[in-house]
């Protein structure tokens, strides 16, 4: 199915630019010094760190969904996600933050730029109709990019100190 010309982005480059563009903010936390990174204001008791690692770790998911949809018009890895999610919810959350706490601070500054960096390059690889021209899955990348980082904008200036 093909709804693609109703979407606000014509074009996927398009949608991609407008994703750059809005994860840029959230880029600061990865210049933050560790007292400013695990340390500094918090946000519904997230650290900057924790909230980065709850954008980066969700687009690490994204990334297994993006490279089963470059072989596939269907992705295994998101009905599990699902799944996972309805079944569990915030405790995912919770593994993410655990998974990213203890990582040394350039570990955690390269992981989060290439966790981003693959989930763009994986969609750029996957065929258009399996995910910019499918309502399920374009529904899916966008809630996974444009507005999860929206969702968290307020969280972002709090942590920050804006």
């Amino acid at each position: 199915m093909n709804t693609a010309a109703g979407r606000p982005w014509p074009t996927p480059d398009a949608f991609l630019a407008d994703e750059a563009e809005a994860f840029r903010p959230f880029e600061a936390i990865l210049s933050l010094d560790p007292a400013g990174l695990d340390g500094g204001p918090r946000a519904h008791d997230w650290s900057a760190r924790d909230l980065l690692a709850h954008l980066v770790g969700w687009h690490e998911v994204a990334t297994g969904v993006a490279i089963e949809l470059q072989t596939s018009t269907v992705s295994p890895r998101k009905a599990a996600a699902d799944a996972a999610w309805d079944a569990r919810g915030d405790q995912l959350n919770d593994e993410i933050g655990d998974a990213w706490a203890s990582l040394p601070i350039e570990e955690f500054r390269t992981r989060a730029r290439r966790a981003r960096a693959d989930l763009i390059a994986a969609l750029r690889a996957a065929p258009l109709a399996n995910w910019w021209e499918n309502d399920e899955y374009f529904a899916y990348f966008l809630s996974e990019l444009q507005e999860h980082y929206a969702d968290h904008r307020a969280a972002l200036d709090v942590v920050l100190g804006h």
